[in-house]
């Protein structure tokens, strides 16, 4: 994984390092837990799983907490079902900051910075404005994901998803002609985006981007107009599905956000006064939850390394309508409902719970109590004798 991952990231692919590291340090710490700690409790395994992932999250991306909570949300397919595992999961997140970025010599701040001013203050409004972009990243993500799917029946139809990876080096050539074809044309979609962001929410030039050379492209393609924002944005999603599609090692965290940042910018040429932090957090946090199901820990990682904290209202607005919008439309696959939760909001279970009055008289008197009684679809009389 370390290896098929390193080569993803040096070769351009537009996915980022944040999946290896979780699956590597959730694969570690769930085997410390069972070989070194002799652990058998498949409760206390997950949890260790779970300070796995959010430790490696938590130290990649900066945010503590927002690290954290996303190792958690990403599990499940509608909010943070694995709640009893968020103080452990947050706490190992702070140690891995702590450890990694003082080993590595890297502070705690912002990376991003979107407009030579910071938001100090928002209308109200501005959240109904994030929920409206949530949506429109909702759509993006979901036509994006309609895309994929067919782009890997083709690879499949193709015969290169064979499960003995027989055909493995022609899945990999196909999908790097897919990511080194747009990239000659449309520089800004190589690499996974982290610092790519920038760039594009900024509008700056293509000769700013750090991680490309030459920086024009053959075309010379500038992110400086509605049409080539959207192009931008496009390309980017085809990109992302070409570099999953070839069998790249990596996660779309960052390539989503980037995304979200050129189509966000390309709202600033429809509504001028929209707020260009407002616009590219929004949109991104759109796509992003639409796809990985993490509405809160999304918005926290936007905002912590935009720096914009006043901002943090309308992203979550538009995650949480992207979370809500795209509910029935699940697109990881390893992502289920909780078996030990009765019922949950969007997966009905055979066996849903109810509640009923049950009146039983109070001898000696005419005094009728009430008692409640959680069933599961039985009679009062079943339950309270049970």
């Amino acid at each position: 994984m370390i290896f098929a991952s390193q080569f993803s990231i040096l070769a351009g692919a537009s996915l980022g390092p944040e999946a290896p590291l979780v699956a590597i340090c959730a694969a570690s710490a769930g085997f410390v837990s069972r070989r070194v700690f002799r652990q058998t409790n498949r409760n206390v395994v997950r949890k260790h799983t779970f300070m796995g992932m959010a430790g490696a999250l938590a130290a990649f991306f900066g945010a503590p907490l927002g690290g954290s909570l996303f190792a958690l949300e990403v599990a499940s397919r509608f909010g943070l079902e694995y709640f009893e595992h968020m103080m452990e999961s947050i706490f190992a997140g702070e140690v891995c900051v702590v450890v990694f970025r003082s080993l590595a010599g890297l502070p705690l701040g912002q990376i991003w910075h979107i407009t030579p001013t910071r938001i100090l203050e928002t209308e109200p409004s501005t959240i109904l404005v994030g929920a409206a972009i949530g949506l429109l990243g909702a759509g993006v993500a979901f036509l994006w994901a309609n895309f994929h799917w067919r782009l890997m029946d083709l690879f499949c139809g193709l015969g290169l998803l064979d499960d003995a990876n027989v055909y493995a080096v022609p899945r990999i050539l196909l999908g790097a002609c897919g990511v080194v074809v747009i990239g000659m044309l449309v520089p800004q979609t190589m690499s996974w985006g982290e610092w790519e962001f920038g760039v594009i929410a900024t509008l700056s030039p293509a000769s700013k981007l750090p991680h490309i050379w030459p920086t024009t492209g053959l075309l010379g393609f500038e992110a400086d107009s509605l049409q080539n924002c959207l192009i931008l944005g496009f390309c980017k999603l085809l990109a992302i599905s070409f570099s999953v599609a070839g069998g790249y090692r990596g996660g779309f965290i960052f390539p989503f956000f980037a995304a979200g940042a050129a189509f966000g910018r390309a709202l600033c040429f429809v509504f001028p006064t929209l707020s260009p932090v407002i616009a590219t957090l929004c949109f991104a946090a759109g796509i992003n939850v639409a796809i990985t199901r993490t509405a809160l820990a999304t918005s926290l990682i936007l905002a912590f390394l935009a720096g914009e904290q006043f901002a943090l209202p309308a992203v979550i607005a538009a995650s949480v309508v992207s979370l809500f919008a795209t509910g029935y439309v699940p697109f990881i696959k390893s992502q289920l409902a909780r078996s030990d939760i009765d019922f949950s909001l969007y997966y009905r279970e055979k066996r849903q719970p109810q509640v009923h009055d049950h009146v039983p008289p109070i001898i000696g008197t005419k005094m009728m109590t009430t008692y409640p009684s959680v069933i599961y679809n039985e009679q009062p009389s079943v339950a309270m004798s049970k």
